[in-house]
Protein backbone atom coordinates (compact mmCIF):
# COMPACT_ATOMS: atom_id res chain seq x y z
CA UNK A 1 0.00 0.00 0.00
CA UNK A 2 2.80 2.34 0.95
CA UNK A 3 4.59 1.15 -2.40
CA UNK A 4 1.22 2.12 -4.13
CA UNK A 5 1.83 5.46 -2.52
CA UNK A 6 5.01 6.50 -3.57
CA UNK A 7 6.35 8.42 -6.47
CA UNK A 8 10.25 9.37 -7.81
CA UNK A 9 12.97 8.94 -6.05
CA UNK A 10 11.35 7.87 -2.78
CA UNK A 11 9.52 4.86 -5.57
CA UNK A 12 12.64 3.63 -7.22
CA UNK A 13 14.11 3.58 -3.73
CA UNK A 14 11.42 1.59 -2.35
CA UNK A 15 10.81 -0.98 -5.57
CA UNK A 16 14.46 -1.90 -5.34
CA UNK A 17 14.54 -2.65 -1.83
CA UNK A 18 11.53 -5.33 -1.94
CA UNK A 19 12.79 -6.39 -5.12
CA UNK A 20 9.73 -5.55 -7.43
CA UNK A 21 12.18 -4.21 -10.16
CA UNK A 22 13.81 -7.63 -9.87
CA UNK A 23 10.84 -9.30 -10.64
CA UNK A 24 9.53 -6.83 -13.70
CA UNK A 25 6.54 -5.73 -11.16
CA UNK A 26 4.59 -2.79 -12.80
CA UNK A 27 2.19 -0.96 -10.41
CA UNK A 28 -0.56 -2.91 -13.15
CA UNK A 29 1.09 -6.05 -12.12
CA UNK A 30 1.46 -5.44 -8.48
CA UNK A 31 -2.21 -4.54 -8.09
CA UNK A 32 -3.42 -8.03 -10.08
CA UNK A 33 -0.63 -9.67 -8.02
CA UNK A 34 -2.60 -8.69 -4.83
CA UNK A 35 -5.97 -9.44 -6.45
CA UNK A 36 -4.62 -13.09 -6.81
CA UNK A 37 -2.97 -12.81 -3.13
CA UNK A 38 -6.25 -12.40 -1.83
CA UNK A 39 -8.18 -14.81 -3.37
CA UNK A 40 -5.99 -17.44 -1.84
CA UNK A 41 -6.29 -15.64 1.70
CA UNK A 42 -10.21 -16.60 1.08
CA UNK A 43 -10.03 -20.30 0.82
CA UNK A 44 -9.58 -21.48 4.34
CA UNK A 45 -10.80 -24.88 5.46
CA UNK A 46 -11.24 -26.37 8.78
CA UNK A 47 -8.43 -27.68 8.96
CA UNK A 48 -6.39 -24.18 7.89
CA UNK A 49 -7.18 -20.90 8.52
CA UNK A 50 -5.24 -18.25 6.62
CA UNK A 51 -6.29 -14.48 6.49
CA UNK A 52 -5.12 -11.13 5.66
CA UNK A 53 -6.32 -7.91 6.43
CA UNK A 54 -5.71 -3.97 5.70
CA UNK A 55 -6.36 -0.69 6.74
CA UNK A 56 -5.99 2.73 6.31
CA UNK A 57 -6.71 5.26 9.13
CA UNK A 58 -6.95 8.90 8.15
CA UNK A 59 -6.84 11.90 10.25
CA UNK A 60 -9.71 13.70 9.95
CA UNK A 61 -10.07 16.54 8.23
CA UNK A 62 -6.45 15.19 5.86
CA UNK A 63 -7.56 14.95 2.26
CA UNK A 64 -6.21 11.48 0.86
CA UNK A 65 -6.82 11.25 -3.15
CA UNK A 66 -10.23 9.39 -3.79
CA UNK A 67 -8.41 7.71 -6.46
CA UNK A 68 -5.72 5.98 -3.70
CA UNK A 69 -8.50 5.60 -1.30
CA UNK A 70 -10.26 3.35 -3.82
CA UNK A 71 -7.76 1.15 -5.01
CA UNK A 72 -7.26 0.38 -1.52
CA UNK A 73 -10.32 -0.36 -0.74
CA UNK A 74 -11.19 -2.65 -4.04
CA UNK A 75 -7.59 -4.07 -4.62
CA UNK A 76 -6.09 -4.44 -1.27
CA UNK A 77 -9.56 -5.10 0.63
CA UNK A 78 -8.57 -2.49 2.86
CA UNK A 79 -10.92 -0.95 5.75
CA UNK A 80 -10.69 3.17 5.99
CA UNK A 81 -11.41 4.92 9.37
CA UNK A 82 -11.34 8.28 10.46
CA UNK A 83 -9.61 9.52 13.60
CA UNK A 84 -8.09 12.06 15.69
CA UNK A 85 -4.63 11.97 16.41
CA UNK A 86 -4.23 15.05 17.64
CA UNK A 87 -7.12 15.06 20.07
CA UNK A 88 -7.72 11.50 21.20
CA UNK A 89 -4.47 9.72 20.52
CA UNK A 90 -4.79 7.55 23.34
CA UNK A 91 -8.26 6.69 22.40
CA UNK A 92 -6.76 5.52 18.61
CA UNK A 93 -3.98 3.75 19.27
CA UNK A 94 -6.80 1.94 21.65
CA UNK A 95 -8.84 1.34 18.76
CA UNK A 96 -6.30 0.21 16.47
CA UNK A 97 -4.61 -2.18 18.66
CA UNK A 98 -8.48 -3.96 18.83
CA UNK A 99 -8.53 -3.64 15.19
CA UNK A 100 -5.38 -5.86 14.87
CA UNK A 101 -6.35 -8.22 18.17
CA UNK A 102 -9.89 -9.22 16.39
CA UNK A 103 -7.75 -9.69 12.95
CA UNK A 104 -5.02 -11.91 14.55
CA UNK A 105 -7.75 -14.04 16.43
CA UNK A 106 -6.50 -12.29 19.83
CA UNK A 107 -2.98 -13.59 19.15
CA UNK A 108 -1.15 -9.57 18.75
CA UNK A 109 -2.98 -7.88 21.88
CA UNK A 110 -1.12 -4.68 21.33
CA UNK A 111 0.88 -3.36 17.96
CA UNK A 112 1.53 0.53 18.99
CA UNK A 113 2.42 1.93 22.27
CA UNK A 114 1.71 5.42 21.42
CA UNK A 115 0.98 8.11 18.39
CA UNK A 116 2.14 11.64 17.40
CA UNK A 117 -0.16 14.26 17.19
CA UNK A 118 1.16 15.40 14.30
CA UNK A 119 0.03 11.85 13.05
CA UNK A 120 -1.88 12.03 9.94
CA UNK A 121 -2.50 8.63 8.05
CA UNK A 122 -1.85 4.53 9.80
CA UNK A 123 -1.29 1.94 7.31
CA UNK A 124 -2.59 -1.55 8.93
CA UNK A 125 -1.80 -4.73 7.58
CA UNK A 126 -2.39 -7.89 9.64
CA UNK A 127 -2.21 -11.67 8.82
CA UNK A 128 -3.37 -14.75 10.73
CA UNK A 129 -2.70 -18.51 10.02
CA UNK A 130 -3.72 -21.47 12.29
CA UNK A 131 -3.06 -24.93 10.83
CA UNK A 132 -3.09 -28.49 11.81
CA UNK A 133 -0.21 -30.95 11.35
CA UNK A 134 -1.14 -33.31 8.35
CA UNK A 135 0.58 -36.00 10.98
CA UNK A 136 -0.03 -34.64 14.21
CA UNK A 137 2.62 -35.92 16.82
CA UNK A 138 1.50 -37.70 19.98
CA UNK A 139 1.33 -35.68 23.03
CA UNK A 140 2.22 -39.18 24.71
CA UNK A 141 5.77 -38.85 22.99
CA UNK A 142 6.29 -35.58 24.18
CA UNK A 143 9.22 -35.58 26.67
CA UNK A 144 11.92 -33.26 28.00
CA UNK A 145 15.19 -32.48 26.08
CA UNK A 146 17.86 -30.35 26.52
CA UNK A 147 18.10 -27.38 23.56
CA UNK A 148 21.44 -25.75 23.22
CA UNK A 149 20.58 -21.90 23.13
CA UNK A 150 22.53 -20.04 21.12
CA UNK A 151 23.96 -23.14 20.00
CA UNK A 152 26.62 -23.41 23.13
CA UNK A 153 27.03 -26.07 25.35
CA UNK A 154 26.93 -24.10 28.57
CA UNK A 155 23.41 -22.71 27.82
CA UNK A 156 21.26 -25.73 28.04
CA UNK A 157 17.96 -25.35 28.39
CA UNK A 158 15.25 -28.15 29.24
CA UNK A 159 12.20 -27.94 26.62
CA UNK A 160 9.25 -30.54 25.87
CA UNK A 161 10.44 -31.81 22.75
CA UNK A 162 7.76 -33.61 20.33
CA UNK A 163 8.48 -36.86 19.15
CA UNK A 164 7.47 -38.77 15.57
CA UNK A 165 8.70 -40.91 12.86
CA UNK A 166 7.10 -40.89 9.63
CA UNK A 167 7.66 -40.24 6.09
CA UNK A 168 8.45 -36.89 5.20
CA UNK A 169 10.21 -34.89 2.36
CA UNK A 170 13.70 -34.43 3.73
CA UNK A 171 17.27 -33.78 2.52
CA UNK A 172 20.47 -33.64 4.05
CA UNK A 173 24.08 -32.84 2.72
CA UNK A 174 27.49 -31.96 4.97
CA UNK A 175 26.47 -28.78 6.39
CA UNK A 176 22.52 -29.05 6.82
CA UNK A 177 19.54 -30.48 6.97
CA UNK A 178 16.04 -29.51 5.55
CA UNK A 179 12.31 -31.26 6.14
CA UNK A 180 9.05 -30.82 4.79
CA UNK A 181 6.00 -30.82 7.51
CA UNK A 182 2.63 -30.33 5.54
CA UNK A 183 -0.59 -29.31 7.28
CA UNK A 184 -3.76 -30.59 6.60
CA UNK A 185 -4.77 -30.01 2.93
CA UNK A 186 -0.88 -29.84 2.23
CA UNK A 187 -1.30 -26.61 -0.10
CA UNK A 188 0.22 -25.02 3.35
CA UNK A 189 3.73 -26.43 5.10
CA UNK A 190 6.24 -25.42 7.28
CA UNK A 191 10.23 -25.81 6.05
CA UNK A 192 12.56 -26.27 8.93
CA UNK A 193 16.31 -25.78 8.21
CA UNK A 194 18.62 -27.45 10.52
CA UNK A 195 22.22 -26.67 10.39
CA UNK A 196 25.17 -30.14 11.10
CA UNK A 197 27.11 -27.69 13.70
CA UNK A 198 25.23 -26.29 17.30
CA UNK A 199 26.39 -23.06 16.14
CA UNK A 200 26.14 -22.76 12.23
CA UNK A 201 23.21 -20.85 11.99
CA UNK A 202 24.52 -17.51 10.70
CA UNK A 203 26.63 -19.40 7.73
CA UNK A 204 23.41 -20.57 6.88
CA UNK A 205 21.62 -17.62 7.35
CA UNK A 206 23.92 -16.22 4.75
CA UNK A 207 22.38 -18.77 1.64
CA UNK A 208 18.72 -18.30 2.80
CA UNK A 209 17.61 -16.68 -1.05
CA UNK A 210 14.70 -18.10 -3.15
CA UNK A 211 17.20 -19.69 -5.29
CA UNK A 212 18.66 -21.63 -1.93
CA UNK A 213 15.02 -22.70 -1.07
CA UNK A 214 14.12 -23.70 -5.15
CA UNK A 215 16.84 -25.73 -5.32
CA UNK A 216 16.44 -27.30 -2.10
CA UNK A 217 12.77 -28.05 -2.80
CA UNK A 218 14.24 -29.87 -5.53
CA UNK A 219 16.61 -32.55 -3.97
CA UNK A 220 14.04 -33.33 -1.20
CA UNK A 221 12.79 -36.69 -1.34
CA UNK A 222 10.31 -38.58 0.91
CA UNK A 223 11.46 -40.58 3.61
CA UNK A 224 10.73 -42.11 7.16
CA UNK A 225 12.33 -39.59 8.99
CA UNK A 226 12.54 -39.59 13.37
CA UNK A 227 11.97 -36.15 14.01
CA UNK A 228 11.94 -34.39 17.53
CA UNK A 229 10.99 -30.90 17.17
CA UNK A 230 10.18 -28.12 20.25
CA UNK A 231 6.79 -27.15 21.04
CA UNK A 232 7.44 -22.97 21.18
CA UNK A 233 6.41 -19.87 20.99
CA UNK A 234 7.79 -16.61 19.15
CA UNK A 235 6.90 -13.31 20.26
CA UNK A 236 9.19 -10.64 17.93
CA UNK A 237 8.38 -6.75 17.74
CA UNK A 238 10.14 -4.46 15.91
CA UNK A 239 10.75 -0.62 14.35
CA UNK A 240 11.85 -1.72 10.75
CA UNK A 241 12.97 1.97 9.58
CA UNK A 242 17.05 0.75 10.71
CA UNK A 243 16.47 -2.12 8.94
CA UNK A 244 14.99 -0.44 5.69
CA UNK A 245 17.43 2.18 5.66
CA UNK A 246 20.37 -0.16 5.38
CA UNK A 247 19.20 -2.01 2.48
CA UNK A 248 18.84 1.57 0.91
CA UNK A 249 15.37 2.82 1.59
CA UNK A 250 15.99 6.09 2.51
CA UNK A 251 13.85 9.17 1.17
CA UNK A 252 10.39 7.72 2.34
CA UNK A 253 11.64 8.21 6.23
CA UNK A 254 12.53 12.31 5.24
CA UNK A 255 10.58 15.19 5.55
CA UNK A 256 9.34 15.82 1.66
CA UNK A 257 8.83 12.04 1.13
CA UNK A 258 7.05 11.80 -2.26
CA UNK A 259 3.88 10.50 -1.62
CA UNK A 260 2.25 12.23 -4.09
CA UNK A 261 -0.21 8.53 -4.84
CA UNK A 262 -2.13 9.29 -1.75
CA UNK A 263 -1.55 13.06 -1.05
CA UNK A 264 -0.79 16.43 -2.55
CA UNK A 265 0.72 17.54 0.58
CA UNK A 266 4.39 17.79 0.59
CA UNK A 267 5.46 17.93 3.87
CA UNK A 268 4.73 14.18 4.79
CA UNK A 269 7.26 11.57 5.80
CA UNK A 270 6.92 8.05 7.62
CA UNK A 271 8.10 8.25 11.00
CA UNK A 272 7.70 4.64 11.94
CA UNK A 273 7.30 1.37 10.66
CA UNK A 274 5.58 -0.87 13.54
CA UNK A 275 6.15 -4.47 12.97
CA UNK A 276 4.90 -7.86 15.19
CA UNK A 277 5.16 -10.89 14.65
CA UNK A 278 3.78 -14.14 17.12
CA UNK A 279 3.74 -17.84 16.28
CA UNK A 280 3.12 -20.56 18.46
CA UNK A 281 4.28 -24.68 17.51
CA UNK A 282 2.62 -27.74 19.21
CA UNK A 283 1.77 -31.37 18.59
CA UNK A 284 -1.81 -30.15 16.87
CA UNK A 285 0.03 -27.97 14.35
CA UNK A 286 0.91 -24.10 14.75
CA UNK A 287 -0.89 -21.11 14.76
CA UNK A 288 0.63 -17.71 13.53
CA UNK A 289 0.14 -13.76 13.58
CA UNK A 290 4.23 -11.66 11.47
CA UNK A 291 11.62 -13.91 14.18
CA UNK A 292 31.13 -27.75 18.82
CA UNK A 293 32.00 -30.54 17.04
CA UNK A 294 29.43 -32.79 15.12
CA UNK A 295 30.32 -36.22 13.94
CA UNK A 296 29.06 -36.15 10.06
CA UNK A 297 28.11 -39.70 8.64
CA UNK A 298 27.21 -40.10 5.12
CA UNK A 299 23.85 -42.22 5.16
CA UNK A 300 22.72 -44.72 2.72
CA UNK A 301 19.05 -44.06 1.27
CA UNK A 302 18.00 -47.37 3.24
CA UNK A 303 19.21 -46.00 6.94
CA UNK A 304 16.23 -43.84 8.43
CA UNK A 305 17.80 -40.28 9.30
CA UNK A 306 17.20 -38.71 12.70
CA UNK A 307 16.13 -34.44 12.00
CA UNK A 308 16.49 -34.01 16.16
CA UNK A 309 15.87 -29.64 16.57
CA UNK A 310 17.80 -29.24 19.33
CA UNK A 311 19.64 -26.19 18.31
CA UNK A 312 19.43 -22.49 16.67
CA UNK A 313 17.34 -23.33 12.92
CA UNK A 314 15.31 -21.72 10.61
CA UNK A 315 11.89 -21.96 9.69
CA UNK A 316 9.22 -21.02 6.84
CA UNK A 317 5.88 -21.38 6.40
CA UNK A 318 4.68 -21.16 2.77
CA UNK A 319 2.38 -21.98 -0.06
CA UNK A 320 3.30 -24.81 -2.18
CA UNK A 321 0.82 -23.30 -5.01
CA UNK A 322 2.98 -20.76 -5.41
CA UNK A 323 5.87 -20.24 -3.80
CA UNK A 324 4.37 -17.95 -1.84
CA UNK A 325 6.55 -17.30 1.66
CA UNK A 326 3.72 -16.04 4.55
CA UNK A 327 6.14 -16.42 7.50
CA UNK A 328 10.11 -17.02 8.40
CA UNK A 329 12.16 -16.40 11.25
CA UNK A 330 15.04 -18.44 13.32
CA UNK A 331 14.99 -20.02 16.63
CA UNK A 332 18.17 -18.95 18.67
CA UNK A 333 17.02 -19.92 22.03
CA UNK A 334 13.41 -21.41 23.84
Amino acid sequence: MLCYASRGETLKEMKNVLGYDMACLSDDNLISSFDHLFSIFEKSTESCTLSYANSLVIQKGFVVKEEFKSTLVESFKALLQDADFEKESEKVVQQINEWVKGKTNGMITRLLNSLESETVVVLLNAIYFKGSWSRQFGKSSTQCQNFYNRGKRDEIQQVEMMQLGAPFLFMENDTFQALNLPYKGKDIAMFIFLPRSLDGLEELESKLNANFIRDVTKRMRERKVKVALPKFRLEYSKSLITAFKNLGMNRIFQRGAELGGMSDSNQLEVSDICHKAVLVVNEEGCEAAAATAVIITKRSLTDEPLFIVDHPFLFIIYDKRNGLILFIGRVQEL
